[in-house]
């Protein structure tokens, strides 16, 4: 099913944006000197150790591409509404708001509320779906471009764009090639809506699957799994909320690490538990976990600490074969 208007060249575009995700998209959309653009993202909020006030990474693009910007404390809330109004939308383009969008403003554009959402929908409905994928060892992901209703993440699909996940890529990777993708097909998304061919592809929602946020516990590593779950787990929570461990009573926060489903000549884990300090190198220390694979650790963070290299760690905490994480 398409749309069947024509629109006219100069599209007015509300964007809606909050985490670094969404800057190559704004950036790329405020380049397209053809259509007028509005900027809402959230509020100024405290950040980092200082708690700094700092402004969102979409507000830091906006000033320098000339667009003028808006900051409610409640996107739903009338001042917000009769905001929105005044600028007349064609469509609002939300990516990584942050907020939910009432029935109020997704009917306020002309043509709809579509949102950019980092994963082959159905698959991955939610907050997190970029963690979720590569914690459950997903081979590929994506972008969905769809129109917004208020069930989240279950409108209608425009187009997806597939890329295959690498076999170490880390989520904070993933997160960036994803939205770089989501930049480039940009160009294709206006182009449908100014020539008036707009698919609109129903999903099935019996293949939804769903990502809830992440919080820190989902970062608690299971030595007892098999070492590619653990590796998944691993690098599907780096940068947030990061996977940990603990040794000698001390949260362990790895970093850097890798899988080994080929131990021979590495370690000898015959008999030995999950968990367990299997051999030390300089610059790594092999884990044994729940099947014969290893998790070769190269650079970890521990409570109260800076990041460690390995090296770093076993000299200051005298780690040794045979001692146990967990």
């Amino acid at each position: 099913m398409t749309e069947g208007l024509r629109m006219k060249s100069m599209l007015k575009i509300i964007f809606m944006g909050t985490a670094d995700f969404g800057s190559p998209v704004l950036e790329k959309l405020a380049d397209n000197k053809e259509n007028r653009i509005a900027v809402i993202t959230r509020p100024d909020r405290p950040q980092g150790r200082g708690r700094k006030i700092l402004p969102t990474p979409i507000k830091k693009i906006a000033p320098d591409k000339g667009l003028e910007v808006f900051q409610p404390e409640n996107i739903n809330d009338e001042e917000s509404i009769k905001r929105i109004k005044e600028f007349n939308p064609d469509i609002i383009l939300v990516v990584a708001y942050g907020q939910i969008l009432s029935s109020n403003i997704l009917n306020i554009p002309k043509i709809g509320c579509i949102n950019i959402h980092g994963s082959l929908l159905p698959k991955y409905r939610g907050a997190a779906p970029i963690n979720r994928a590569v914690i459950n060892g997903e081979k590929e992901t994506g972008i969905t471009f769809m129109f917004m209703k208020e069930k989240v993440d279950a409108g209608e699909i425009i187009f997806q764009k597939k890329i295959d996940i690498l076999p170490d890529e880390t989520c904070g990777e993933l997160y960036y090639r994803l939205s770089d993708l989501s930049a480039r097909s940009l160009p294709e998304l206006l182009e449908k809506i100014k020539s008036g061919k707009i698919e609109r592809i129903s999903q099935d929602n019996k293949l939804a699957t769903f990502a809830r946020k992440m919080n820190k516990e989902d970062g608690k590593i299971d030595w007892s799994n098999k070492g590619e779950k653990v590796y998944n787990l691993i690098r599907g929570t780096i940068p947030y909320p990061g996977a940990f461990t603990y040794y000698n009573g001390r949260k362990l926060k790895i970093t850097r690490a890798r899988f080994l489903d080929d131990y021979q000549g590495e370690a000898d884990t015959s008999s030995t538990k999950p968990g367990r300090v299997v051999k030390i190198e300089k610059d790594s220390i092999f884990i044994s976990t729940g099947d014969k694979g290893i998790i070769k650790i190269f650079r970890l963070i521990p409570a109260g600490s800076k990041e460690l290299t390995t090296e770093q760690f076993v000299n200051g905490y005298q780690i040794k074969v045979g001692d146990a994480l967990g």
